[in-house]
């Protein structure tokens, strides 16, 4: 027999079939190979029917004696037997002795560098491999030839090889200083043309013999066959990307032309406003301002700051999240969402519902250009060709537009003026920064906004609300109307003692 290692490369499944209770499942691995029994329970993953595994497995085995190999795909069950969703065989033997070279995928390119992420992964190199496969096919032994413009060329079984342009070339130009990299690169792109198995992932479809023939999911993942030997390459790493740790801060500078919900006592129509933020997934943490009382003009001022941290996987522009599905879950569910931002402006009401004026949506990987000043700021910011990522970025402030489409078309409703930044873990520490105005009030440091007399509480501020809205608009028309109380109040006591006091005149 063959010594031989198996490297079992699983990468995702998709679409698996629902087990449990509410139409999950918590799969795991496990592998057969001849005598070698590999579970991989302790790696079950919570509530996901497409999860992605990242898992290899690398078996030592004998051929033929091995050379069958099952993966088998559990859904994990906290009490009670775990049940099996599905599996697939692989015939390893078959692969291994096939002259396509099925036992490892052939690369794109011959790259030796060892820094290099796609550097060449077989034992052989592929002049090796290519006559190796013109002696299983029974073929002459390839030949290299250079013509006198130094041209190389490559013979096989009568057919003629010339480099060609394009994917399969080393950066696009065959290099003459290396002659050595130059016919590993042709004979490369010879094996391919003759039919040799590429570098790829394979889709295998799972079954179950309790539903034979009704396919149960599918398995993104592929096998390397090595004769075992002190050549065998180091094996790739594809375990799932670790997200990174962020923190967004978001300062709320001031809001412009937000449309007038109310109207004061005076017949004047006002707001009183507030902005709400939140990520996608996280409502219940949504953090809000302060309210600016009677907007008379739509204005409202905060300097406010806000602070979101968060898990992103930046290659994927995916945020990952942890928490509970239903409330009987023991376990959190991990999920990748859109990293998106929600900003909302609100009318604050005492005695009913606060009344929302508009908001948006902003994607933090797909951003769009705001604008500089609160005139230029209109809806067509959604609509230019200008987005960028704030990953990228790092720091951002302007103006941008919310907007209400309770009518099915979009309406401006309003603008705000903010700062967008996002940080590392690492520098969020070393550049600290408060909430709202709160210490440490920093990176940058936040005043408390200059906001006209018109704005306040009515049932805090009760003499004010005489002062502002009544008194300096309508002082003389009090004044007056005092004056003519008090002449009138003198007249009617006159009047009402008159008679007395004449009376008392006479008798005297």
């Amino acid at each position: 027999g063959i010594n031989a290692e198996y490297g079992v490369y699983v990468v995702a499944g998709i679409g698996l079939t629902a087990l449990d209770f509410g139409g999950t499942a918590d799969p795991y691995l496990e592998l057969k190979c001849g005598k070698t029994h590999i579970s991989d329970k302790s790696n079950y993953i919570t509530k996901d029917l497409n999860p992605v595994f990242g898992r290899l497995f690398q078996i030592k085995a004998k051929l033929p004696r091995d050379s069958h190999c099952t993966v088998k795909v559990y859904d994990h069950d906290l009490i009670g037997a775990n049940d099996l969703i599905g599996q697939t065989t692989i015939d390893l033997e078959d692969r291994f002795l096939s002259w396509r070279r099925a036992s490892c995928g052939l690369s794109q390119q011959f790259i030796r560098s060892r820094g290099n992420k796609d550097k060449w992964r077989d034992y052989l190199k592929p002049v090796d491999i290519l006559k190796r496969t013109c002696l299983l096919k029974g073929w002459v032994k390839p030949t290299f030839q250079r013509s006198g413009s130094g041209d190389l060329s490559l013979v096989v079984n009568g057919e003629t090889f010339t480099p060609k342009k394009g994917a399969m070339q080393l950066g696009g130009v065959t290099s003459r200083a290396d002659s050595k990299t130059e016919k590993q690169q042709l004979a490369l792109q010879a094996l391919h043309e003759l039919g040799a198995v590429p570098e790829h992932v394979e889709t295998r479809t799972l079954y179950n013999d309790d539903c034979p023939g009704i396919p149960q999911g599918k398995l993104h993942m592929w096998v390397d066959i090595f004769p075992f030997s002190d050549q065998i390459p180091p094996p790739i790493s594809i375990s799932p990307r670790e997200p990174q740790r962020y923190t967004l801060r978001c300062i709320i500078y001031n809001t412009a032309d937000v449309i007038l919900e109310d109207t004061n006592i005076m017949g004047e129509q006002m707001s009183d406003i507030y902005v709400k933020t939140y990520l996608e997934g996280r409502k219940k943490e949504a953090q809000e301002t302060d309210v600016h009382f009677r907007s008379l003009t739509g204005e409202g001022n905060f300097n406010w700051r806000m602070c979101y941290d968060m898990e992103i996987i930046v290659q994927e522009n995916k945020m990952v999240q942890k928490k509970k599905g239903k409330f009987w879950h023991i376990e959190k569910t991990v999920k990748k969402v859109d990293p998106m931002f929600y900003i909302e402006v609100y009318d604050k009401d005492i005695l009913s519902r606060d009344d929302l004026l508009g908001s948006t949506e902003l994607d933090l990987t797909r951003l769009p250009a705001p604008s500089k000043t609160a005139n230029e700021c209109t809806l067509e910011v959604y609509e230019r060709d200008n987005f960028f990522s704030l990953f990228e970025r790092k720091k951002i402030s302007g103006f941008w537009p919310v907007y209400s489409d309770v009518m099915g078309t979009r309406e401006l409703t309003g603008k705000v003026e903010m700062e967008l930044e996002i940080l590392t873990e690492e520098e969020s520490v070393g550049r600290p920064a408060g909430l709202a105005r709160n210490e440490p009030n920093s990176n940058p440091e936040l005043l408390p906004p200059e906001r006209p007399d018109t704005s306040f509480n009515w049932f805090t501020n009760p003499w004010k609300v005489f002062k502002v809205l009544i008194w300096r608009r309508y002082k003389w028309q009090i004044l007056i109307g005092v004056i003519l109380i008090l002449l009138i109040i003198f007249v009617v006591l006159m009047f009402y003692s008159a008679p007395e006091a004449i009376n008392a005149a006479i008798w005297t």
